[in-house]
């Protein structure tokens, strides 16, 4: 993916930005099945809330799921165990 001068979200980094209005996939490990998809209109510590492509909000818990991001043409993948921060601590959190 493309980097544009000043754009700071990338792919490496995009589990410290803010992540409301991204398109996402949610897939359940447990299972590997696609739970929903749409796009992230709320966050909290513990779950998204996703509008879906049905025009239905879900309340989706980050535990055992794994989301899947568009950004520009990629998917990222993130897994909802390593985000279950509050919004406003993980975007500030820088880990080594």
């Amino acid at each position: 993916m493309k980097r544009r001068r000043g754009e700071l979200r990338a792919p490496s980094n995009l589990a410290y930005h803010e992540l409301n209005g991204l398109h996402v996939r949610v897939v359940d490990l447990s299972s590997g099945s696609t739970v929903a998809s749409g796009r992230v209109v709320w966050e909290t510590k513990n779950t998204f809330t996703i509008l879906s492509e049905r025009g239905r909000c879900l309340t989706i818990p980050k535990h055992n799921k794994r989301f899947f991001f568009r950004l520009g043409d990629t998917d990222v993948a993130i897994n909802g165990d390593s985000i279950a921060f509050r919004p406003e601590e993980r975007t500030g959190r820088v880990d080594p």
